[in-house]
């Protein structure tokens, strides 16, 4: 920890370097992620405007059903992942569970032969 600490203060333009470059891919991803929320919202502006063309007397009943069934959908895509998620917890689990009953295996024959 001393090293790494004597290392900053000796060398500062290599710190400043580490961190305008950890800044620039920050900024990168943000911009991605602002670019595709403004994509998903022009996509949610158009379906709004195609319900409003085609029926501009029922277009808020659709367009509230849509979102309806958007968050319903959401959640439901949730849940899935999060039974996905403990059931590979699961799995994991058992693997770690059944390395270590061949590691016991392992060990035993090799503590049972004697060496030469």
């Amino acid at each position: 920890m001393d090293e790494i600490i004597k290392y900053v203060m000796n060398h500062q333009f290599t710190v400043l370097i580490a961190v305008f470059c950890a800044f620039l891919i920050t900024w990168f991803i943000f911009k991605k992620l602002f670019k595709l929320a403004l994509f998903m919202f022009l996509i949610f502006l158009g379906i709004c405007g195609y319900f409003y063309l085609k029926n501009p007397d029922t277009a808020r009943e659709n367009i509230s059903k849509t979102l309806e069934s958007a968050k319903t959908k959401t959640f439901e895509t949730l849940e899935k992942g999060k039974a996905t998620y403990n059931k590979g917890k699961e799995y994991v689990e058992k693997g770690e569970k059944m390395r270590e009953g061949v590691d016991k295996i392992l060990n035993s024959d090799k503590e049972a032969t004697p060496k030469p």
